[in-house]
């Protein structure tokens, strides 16, 4: 007998480990969170590939534009996503940053606001201090370029 197990949408798996305050753990977390996010088909909302539904535009039988009203379930579809991704980012990430990101129009938005702040923090932070080991600084830059690699930051 096969059985199935269901994929709860509201809550992420424990492996998926809390952002860091200062992002240290970002390449681990960025990797983990999109795992189990695409693991429950929500993804699309965080790509851009699911957009907020919009009217339709026609052109009316006199040839003037028309906006047809937006259907009301595939908006409330699209909102149901919307603030399941968005509870499950919040659960994950510092208060900080819930705050920082909160008046963002979107979840698309909100993560990549988190992913340049966190990013451009990173890089900066990573100065070789005055006469510090330029060779160490190398390798910790070039693991750094690897790690935003591996999450698909060019």
């Amino acid at each position: 007998m096969l059985t199935t197990v269901p994929i709860t949408t509201n809550t992420l798996p424990s492996n998926v480990p809390k952002l860091d305050i200062k992002g240290a753990n970002w390449a681990i977390f960025s990797l983990c969170f999109q795992v189990a996010v695409k693991a429950k088909e929500l993804w699309k909302q965080f790509d851009r590939t699911e957009p907020h539904p919009v009217g339709i535009n026609v052109t009316a039988p006199d040839g003037s534009p028309l906006i047809l009203p937006l259907d009301p379930v595939t908006l409330a579809k699209w909102l149901k996503s919307e603030n399941i991704v968005k509870h499950l980012l919040t659960q994950c990430i510092p208060n900080s940053t819930v705050l920082c990101v909160r008046n963002l129009a979107s979840v698309a938005a909100m993560w990549k606001e988190i992913m340049c702040e966190v990013t451009s923090t990173k890089f900066l932070e990573s100065l070789c201090p005055t006469n510090g080991d330029v060779c160490q600084s190398w390798d910790d830059l070039y693991m750094k370029c690897n790690e935003l690699a591996a999450v698909g930051i060019d």
